[in-house]
């Protein structure tokens, strides 16, 4: 090689070797100082945008066990509301075997209403009872969701419990009827010349080829407030309850168009009918039975046509547990009450059970995934120190080799001045 005064190959190469290891020098530093192998996103773009990604969900994943723990301490403290109202019940029950021994007189009875109504004040106190100002009874169910999407399919619903009012349950199941068969109504034709009533696909037709009326009736009597829905059409049909008109002379039918009646019963005689969503009735009626048969009937001649029936009650029932917290004393009290009262608290305390448990296992698993997301994560940008310690001794060594390279290059060029001497 020749001997150069204003090039130094060596020493250049010697420059950049030591800039190459420095820079690797204080990144393995970068690393170690901050436990990160992606100090920059520069050092793993890709990852970085997965790790960040997978560190999300994890802490989406702990949000949610978080919450599901709390709804669990929620659940577990309405269930032990629900045991001390059931001791109640209890206590209630035996007063009420006591209250009928012939030994008792008068003002040993009066003792017992008097404990009576104190267990019913405390039984009353405790619908509302609060957690962390959430009341524990009330009417509503809640959802508790148990994945960190929010996915409404995975919520859990913890079914509500009403101790502040009486326990309802509707007057009777909804009905639903397709006309795919006649099989949950009765044939009450009464006609000249034929007829009656048939069935195709989801259509009900009554046909009155002479005289008469084509009817098919319910063989369920319903009773209390209700609403009635069903699609009609054709030449002069007609709708009873108990025997009593109810949507009648429905002439207007006859443009061969289906038409949706809505009947309301307010359980005390009254109906009142709409025709095709109106907000006003186009007609109403009075002295209804409290209880029957629906019929759908086709006057005169001619043929009507049904389809998409449905009935379902509006009125419920005052049951066990509102009748036990009002009863005036203990003569006036029903033993039956009481026990279906017990029954009621205790189905409310196996679905509380029951959605505690289910909790647990969702918290089982959202925990084991937090885990195992945070493993994952850990593989993309968590440092490993042995392995990074010595890359620092290597590249540290490194640096060092490479200074004292560079400084005999840079010493090498002296080489010239000996020779101009």
């Amino acid at each position: 090689m020749s001997v150069v005064i204003n090039s130094n190959y060596s020493a250049t190469v010697a420059s950049n070797n030591l800039a190459t290891a420095n820079g690797f020098l204080h990144r393995s530093l970068d690393r170690l100082s901050s436990g990160t192998k992606i100090v920059n996103p520069a050092d793993d773009a890709g990852g970085l945008a997965v790790s960040m990604k997978l560190s999300a969900t994890a802490k989406r994943q702990g949000a949610v066990s978080s919450n599901i723990s709390n709804a669990s301490s929620f659940l577990q403290t309405q269930d032990g509301a629900l045991k001390i109202a059931a001791k109640i019940l209890d206590r209630i029950s035996e007063l009420k075997t006591l209250y009928f021994d012939v030994t008792k007189n008068g003002s040993d009875k009066a003792n017992y209403n008097s404990e009576l109504n104190n267990l019913q004040a405390q039984l009353t106190a405790l619908a509302s009872e609060k957690f962390n100002g959430v009341s524990l009874f009330g009417s509503n169910d809640m959802s508790i969701f148990v994945t960190e999407d929010g996915s409404t399919s995975s919520a859990v619903t913890a079914t509500s419990v009403d101790l502040a009012g009486p326990i309802l349950t509707p007057v009777f199941p909804p009905v639903s009827e397709d006309f795919s068969s006649l099989s949950n109504w009765t044939d009450t034709s009464f006609l000249t010349g034929g007829g009656g009533s048939s069935v195709s696909g989801n259509v009900l037709s009554l046909n009155v080829p002479g005289t008469g009326t084509a009817r098919v009736t319910t063989q369920a009597t319903y009773s209390g407030a209700f609403t009635m829905s069903v699609e009609m059409r054709g030449s002069w049909p007609n709708i009873t309850m108990g025997g009593s008109t109810i949507a009648n002379g429905l002439s207007n039918f006859s443009d061969g168009s289906w038409h949706t009646i809505t009947i309301t019963g307010d359980g005390s005689g009254n109906t009142s009918a709409f025709l095709d969503g109106a907000s006003s009735a186009f007609e109403a009626h009075s002295g209804i039975p409290a209880s029957g048969a629906i019929a759908l009937n086709n006057f005169g001649n001619g043929s009507s046509q049904a389809r998409n029936l449905s009935i379902s009650s509006t009125t419920t029932v005052q049951t066990a547990l509102s009748a036990v917290t009002v009863a005036a004393n203990l003569g006036t009290l029903s033993l039956s009450s009481v026990t279906s009262a017990i029954q009621s608290l205790a189905t409310h305390r196996a679905k509380n059970g029951a959605t505690q448990s289910r909790l647990d296992f969702a918290n089982e698993l959202l925990t084991t995934n937090k885990a195992n997301l945070e493993a994952a994560n850990s593989r993309i940008i968590d440092v490993d120190v042995a392995d990074e310690s010595t890359q620092l001794a290597r590249f540290n060594t490194l640096v060092q080799a490479s200074t004292s390279m560079l400084t005999q290059a840079n010493q090498s060029a002296q080489i010239a001045l000996k020779l101009l001497q």
